[in-house]
């Protein structure tokens, strides 16, 4: 049976506060506590261990106030595997962007970090930065790619770049969605636009219809099996998102029955069967409506 090994933590401790002469105590600044081991005292490999399980916060903490952790803490393995592990896109390009002559690791994961949060601010300007520091290309695969692999980022400045501002990047974006085995329209269309909030992108009719064409394509494309057709799938999916508002909308009284859900959409949809039908209606219904 191995030896089970605790991973330290840094222990924040305060001072005794002595009194000053009016009995008021003095404020004194916090240590850290001596009884932490010096990890680099054990085989670099254990050491390295214990430290990958430490995000990039506790990394930088440490190192500041541990002295004796300073250099450990510095590794290119450590910060090689947290670029990974946080941006997917590092891993993909790796030949690219892991075997280029950084710094370190370090830097480029600060980098990438910083990237992201210009991006929260300004899409275009995180993009750019990107591209001035050589980690992703003008190519619109290439930015696709970083995009769709970077789940951090806020998917309202998400959606303002790819709709408003690089559709060609939007086509690639799609283009990476994998739908196969996904049978069920309402679960994969929901799933899909949850990256395109309506309300917070302010998307017009236009651009709604954009992104649900185009999904529509790569659906059929991912589910050939199916049977259907580019436009029955989008006439379904104009479809649904009319019924989540209808069963939604708090103005609405009457809400759409079962039976008036097929009879409005299966003009629009020949060849498509009624069950089909009836248990998308029965998602949105018990699941809730597919677009937010």
């Amino acid at each position: 049976m191995g030896t089970a090994f605790a991973i330290p933590r840094l222990q924040i401790l305060p001072e005794e506060e002595p009194t000053s002469k009016n009995g008021v105590a003095s404020q004194k600044k916090k240590h850290v506590s001596s009884e932490l081991p010096d990890i680099t005292l054990l085989p670099p490999e254990l050491a390295l261990h214990i430290l990958s399980n430490f995000n990039a916060t506790e990394l930088c903490l440490a190192g500041c106030e541990i002295k004796s952790w300073s250099e450990i803490t510095e590794d290119d393995v450590l910060w090689l595997n947290l670029v990974k592990s946080e941006w997917k896109y590092a891993a993909y390009v790796q030949e690219r962007i892991l075997e280029k002559s950084w710094q370190s690791f370090k830097k480029l994961y600060l980098l990438m970090d910083e990237a992201q949060l210009i991006f929260s601010i300004n899409p275009l300007k995180g993009i750019e930065y990107l591209q001035d520091h050589g980690i992703v290309t003008s190519q619109p695969d290439d930015i696709a790619l970083y995009l769709h692999s970077s789940k951090k980022l806020k998917k309202e400045e998400l959606c303002s770049y790819l709709v408003n501002h690089r559709k060609d990047v939007l086509d690639e974006y799609i283009q990476l969605e994998d739908y196969r085995n996904q049978a069920v329209l309402p679960n994969v269309l929901r799933n899909f636009l949850q990256n395109f909030p309506a309300r917070h992108c302010k998307l017009t009719q236009e651009d709604l219809a954009l992104l649900l064409h185009k999904f529509s394509g790569r659906y059929v494309h991912c589910n050939p099996e199916t049977g259907l057709s580019n436009e029955v799938v989008y006439n379904i999916c104009f479809s649904l998102m009319l019924l989540g508002t209808d069963l939604t909308h708090p103005l609405i009284k009457n809400k759409m029955s079962k039976r008036e859900f097929i009879r409005n959409t299966r003009h629009l949809t020949p060849g498509v069967d009624q069950d089909y039908l009836a248990h998308a209606y029965d998602n949105v219904y018990l699941i809730g409506p597919v677009a937010r």
